[in-house]
């Protein structure tokens, strides 16, 4: 009988699967950075660059001018013989009064009777050569006004003429007067509520949008009763602008030195003028004196002005990366070398000596921020407010004072450049949109291309170590 065979099984080794362990433990550093990224703050940066503060105020200006008007003394049917706008000599014949509406009529049978005289040909053959002397392509346009002042002046020159003529004739004496300048000026005929306003009289009511339109008297056309508007004279070729300040860039513009710059609308000539700042109910206006152009604004009263604010150059920063940090501001002679290397400076600091039981003083080594008109400005976070100082002078009674005194806040950002937060200071010079323009090259201040901390909000103490520099 074959011998039964007695089969013994044997229990299979299970070997470890290398590649599943390490699989593993990657997907759990995974998830674990996973969870570390998603529940840290993580800070974006913000390299500092050049700005400026130069912007673009409108406001509202009024203009003053020497002024005097003139009415009628005699009621009747007015003849013009100036333009608007024309510069007229004491005793010019400025207009004429009839008692009927055929004076024109009468001038026009009597053509062949005036004449012009040599003067007044000079005249226009003078304006012809100086328009012929600064004429170009790009100014064209200014023929047209050319011809039209040309006529004017001739049809004036006739006019008068005939009025002489006709003046000694005694049939016309009664019928019409002429009126003559009695001084030399500008003649305007537009006037207003405001005609002879000096800036003494300003309170500040003349600018409200209802006060702004004014009653307005033009040129009489047809009868013109007695003491009607006339013209009147504008007798000084100075004049001024008195320009509105608005409330929000008062301090803007009084930061932008002694003078203004300014542009009045549909004029392309800038102007930088000195001003005076003139205070009225509860406005600021700048009054500026102008010697030029007086007779292309006889018309007006109150212009739209565009003012410049003077260009400041600074560093732009976001209002996002600006904090307020505590700062120990030490006088240097709280201040002392020590600790062995030159370089290192610190503080005599009120210690117990728990051996003898006495309270004795202890050099303690300080790391400033900066160093600035004998003070030296240390993070709040490197020394407790409530221990006692001594100053450091060897030639007087030691000084005492606790570090609390010192305390003062500053305003700030944080300098990432070595990879840790330093705090650096700032000086704020103005806003620009959603930027702040602050000073460049302050003692322990930020500086061109650094990079700071974007949103400070993202900084805590677990995040990022905040030290100072020497």
């Amino acid at each position: 009988m074959p011998q039964e065979q007695k089969i013994i099984k044997f229990r299979q080794r299970k070997d470890v699967n290398i590649g599943l362990v390490v699989a593993f433990g990657v997907l759990v550093l995974l998830v674990i950075n996973i969870y570390r990224y998603a529940t840290t703050p993580h800070l974006s940066l913000y390299e500092v660059h050049a700005g400026s503060s130069g912007s673009e105020v409108p406001a509202t200006a009024m203009i003053l001018r020497t002024e005097t008007i003139y009415r009628t003394e005699r009621a009747g049917y007015l003849n013009y013989y100036y333009r608007e706008g024309a510069r007229v000599t004491k005793n010019a014949k400025i207009y004429s009064v009839n008692d009927s509406s055929d004076l024109q009529d009468i001038l026009n049978m009597n053509e062949d009777n005036a004449t012009l005289t040599t003067n007044d040909l000079l005249r226009l053959k003078g304006n012809v050569r100086t328009f012929c002397a600064e004429y170009s392509d790009a100014t064209f346009s200014d023929c047209y006004s050319l011809r039209e002042e040309f006529l004017s002046d001739y049809l004036r020159y006739r006019d008068v003429s005939a009025l002489d003529t006709l003046a000694n004739k005694d049939t016309m004496n009664n019928s019409f007067l002429t009126v003559e300048a009695p001084q030399s000026g500008v003649v305007s005929y537009f006037s207003d509520i405001y005609d002879g306003y000096t800036k003494d009289m300003i309170t500040g009511e003349e600018f409200l949008l209802e006060k702004r339109t004014v009653p307005e008297y033009k040129k009489q056309t047809g009868i013109s009763a007695i003491d009607n508007f006339a013209y009147k004279l504008v007798s000084d070729d100075k004049w001024q602008l008195v320009i509105q300040v608005p409330e929000e860039s008062e301090d803007a513009m009084k930061k932008s030195g002694e003078t203004v710059t300014f542009q009045i609308a549909g004029d392309p000539v800038l102007y930088e003028k000195q001003y005076e700042e003139l205070r009225a109910g509860d406005s600021t206006y700048l009054v500026v004196d102008m010697d030029r152009y007086a007779t292309d604004y006889l018309s007006e009263r109150f212009v739209d002005v565009t003012v410049f604010v003077a260009a400041r150059d600074g560093l732009k920063i976001p209002e996002t990366a600006i904090l307020t940090k505590e700062i120990y501001q030490i006088p240097e002679r709280f201040v002392m070398k020590g600790g062995g290397e030159e370089k290192e400076v610190g503080i005599s600091l009120e210690r117990y000596d728990a051996e003898s039981g006495e309270v004795k003083p202890d050099f303690c080594i300080i790391n400033p921020l900066f160093y600035e008109n004998g003070y030296y400005y240390v993070a709040a976070e490197d020394l407790d407010s409530g221990q006692y100082i001594y100053s450091s002078s060897l030639t007087s009674e030691p000084e005492r004072a606790m570090l609390y005194s010192f305390l003062t806040e500053m305003e700030g950002v944080y300098n990432m450049n070595k990879g840790y937060a330093v705090f650096r200071r700032i000086e704020r010079i103005t806003d620009v949109e959603e930027y702040v323009l602050v000073r460049a090259g302050l003692a322990g201040g930020v500086a061109l291309y650094d990079h700071i901390v974007l949103d400070v909000s993202a900084v805590s103490k677990d995040v990022i170590l905040i030290e100072g520099e020497s």
